[in-house]
Formats: structure tokens, C-alpha cells, sequence
């Protein structure tokens, strides 16, 4: 008696334990967005062709006050936006580009589930159970436990309501694995910066020459003195949904601020000084991948990385909340 007993609290207790984690695994399922193929991404066709890449000495000396500085975190791992002085930013030099095509957004959360569901690739925070994150409260980059693309601050944060924010918390790897199983590629740092600017020449934005024209804020990027206080004039603290600001001459979204966008380059601070003058593809190697077009966390205090000049650069491998990603792919 007794043993029949036992054995029926056994079996009771593991069919509580059963239906507790298929509860779990419904709500997590429940909590990402509907997947989006990416084949179904508008992509905008470059024509490519000649133009001026890199910062013209007076923009930049005038920019000085912008330039980033070390953070504790960078003791460990760079943050991108980590630059001292504009000096990888010179000379200015002229570039030769073939056509090509970019995502007129970056890429999404919705994309990056299909992604996975289809793969079932584990990602480099996933790997190594964190990443970097700042949240509001922190005074710099913390390493955070739980953090990844599908909980961006955290264990407790969520991208359920979130399909068409730009995917975070993804490595360069990441990204280039994700070109690859989209039949596409990264954008290499000049075709970055030929399609930040729009079509237009030697200006500081993608919009001009005034960060805030009219004093109306026409990106996402920190209002106010970082890390203390965010005005929220662009009415986001973090990421924004992608296509929520006006597209630059091209029509192309988001190209400053929102998100850093790996490029496919590794980063050399002599690079300009070397680069061939037809279809640069970054040094052969190096320690650091290249990332352009600020974010969310960018500040005039802090940063200004939100130039289409500006270089920004980060290991491979590592994770933050405010590094995304779009894709390219060769016009034929």
C-alpha cells in the first residue's frame, strides 16, 4: 500500500513537472514575434559610382568635443563607439563603387525568429550566457547574465511587442550567419557610408549639416547629458521600430542612430591612408570589426557618433544592446 502510495506522488509530481514546462516553453513561444522571411525585405538598388569617403580635417576638428571616451567596460570588451580623436576618419579620399543592394532597414526581430526557427543557431550571448547592456539607472555598460537578442535587458525584458524593432544583442558572427542563410552579405564600410550619405557631398548627417534641424530631433539618438538624463525628444530611450524616422536621399532608414550596423570590414585606424580606390573591402585581418551609424545610446556629451564619418569598431564576438545589423547583396 504504502509503495503504490509512493509511486502515485511520483508520477503525480512529474506530471506537475511535465505540464510546468510545457507552460514555459508555450509562454516563451508566445513571447516572440510572428517570423518574417527575409526574402520578404525591401532592399534599395545603389547605383554606386564615385564619391568622397571619410571626414573633410575641419568637420572633425570642429567635432572634437564629440569624440568618445574610454568607459570601464572598455577594459574588458570595446564598446563601438569607444574613439579617441577623428584621426581614422582622414584623409578624405575618393572611392570607386560597383552597384549594389541594401536592406532599407535593419534587420528585425521578426526576421532574426525565422532565422533561428530555421536553423536553430544559438547566437554568441546565448553561448556565453550574457552581454553587454545599458539600461536606464546603470552609469556604464554592464555585463548582464540572461541578456541576449531575445531578452535585450535582461531576464524580465521581452521582444514580444517588439517584431519590427531592430534585432540586438547580436555579434558581428551573428550577423555575417544571418547574411549567409539570407543569400546575402554584409555592407563593406564604404558602401556603408556611400548609402549613409544619401547622395549628398562632405555633409555631417545624412540630412545636412545641423544635428537638430529646426530643433526638431530626426533620429534616434540621447537628448539631454548622457549617462544622467534623456530629454526623450525623439520619444524613444531605446531602440525605435525601424522606418519610424524619415529615410535619407536614398530611402534608406535609420542610417544614423537607432542601432550600430556591423560592416563586413575588419578596422584598421590607417585604413584610409592604404585602401585601394575601386571596391575597398577593409584590411585583410585584425582584432576589431568595424560598426557604423551610432544609436539610441549616442550623446553629444559622450559620443556624436551619429556622423556618417564616424568609425566605430568592436570584437567580433561581442554582444551590446545597441549593435544591429543590415544586409547587402551584390547587384547583378
Amino acid at each position: 500500500m504504502k509503495s503504490r502510495l509512493v509511486k502515485s506522488i511520483a508520477l503525480f509530481g512529474a506530471v506537475v513537472l511535465v505540464a510546468a514546462m510545457a507552460v514555459y516553453f508555450f509562454r516563451e513561444r508566445q513571447l516572440q514575434p510572428k517570423p518574417v522571411s527575409a526574402a520578404e525585405k525591401t532592399m534599395i538598388r545603389l547605383k554606386g559610382g564615385v564619391f568622397l569617403m571619410g571626414t573633410a580635417g575641419e568637420v572633425a576638428d570642429s567635432h572634437q568635443g564629440h569624440s568618445a571616451h574610454a568607459s570601464p567596460a572598455s577594459a574588458t570588451v570595446k564598446d563601438p563607439a569607444h574613439k579617441v580623436g577623428d584621426d581614422d576618419e582622414r584623409p578624405t579620399h575618393q572611392v570607386t563603387l560597383s552597384p549594389f543592394y541594401l536592406d532599407a532597414t535593419e534587420v528585425i526581430n521578426a526576421e532574426f525568429v525565422g532565422f533561428v526557427e530555421a536553423t536553430g543557431y544559438k547566437t554568441d550571448a546565448e553561448k556565453q550566457g550574457s552581454a553587454w547592456v545599458f539600461k536606464e539607472g546603470f552609469k556604464d555598460w554592464e555585463s548582464v547574465e540572461g541578456a541576449d537578442w531575445r531578452h535585450p535587458l535582461g531576464p524580465g525584458s521581452s521582444i514580444a511587442d517588439k517584431p519590427d524593432y531592430p534585432v540586438v544583442n547580436v555579434s558581428w558572427n551573428d550577423a555575417a550567419a544571418f547574411a549567409k542563410w539570407a543569400g546575402k552579405r554584409l555592407p563593406t564600410e564604404a558602401e556603408w557610408e556611400y548609402a549613409a550619405r544619401g547622395g549628398r557631398k562632405g555633409e555631417i548627417y545624412p540630412w545636412g549639416n545641423e544635428l537638430k534641424p529646426g530643433g526638431k530631433s530626426i533620429a534616434n539618438f540621447w537628448q539631454g547629458v548622457w549617462p544622467t538624463k534623456n530629454l526623450l525628444e525623439d520619444e524613444f530611450y531605446y531602440t525605435a521600430p525601424v522606418g519610424n524616422f524619415e529615410p535619407n536621399g536614398f530611402g534608406l532608414y535609420d542610417m544614423i542612430g537607432n542601432v550600430w550596423e556591423w560592416t563586413a570590414d575588419w578596422y584598421a585606424a590607417d585604413y584610409y591612408r592604404l585602401s585601394p580606390a575601386k571596391n575597398p573591402k577593409g584590411p585583410s585581418s585584425g582584432e576589431m570589426r568595424a560598426v557604423r551609424g551610432g544609436s539610441w545610446f549616442c550623446s553629444e556629451n559622450y559620443c556624436g557618433a551619429y556622423r556618417v564619418g564616424f568609425r566605430g569598431q568592436s570584437p567580433p564576438d561581442s554582444a551590446f544592446n545597441n549593435v544591429g545589423f543590415r544586409c547587402a547583396r551584390d547587384a547583378r
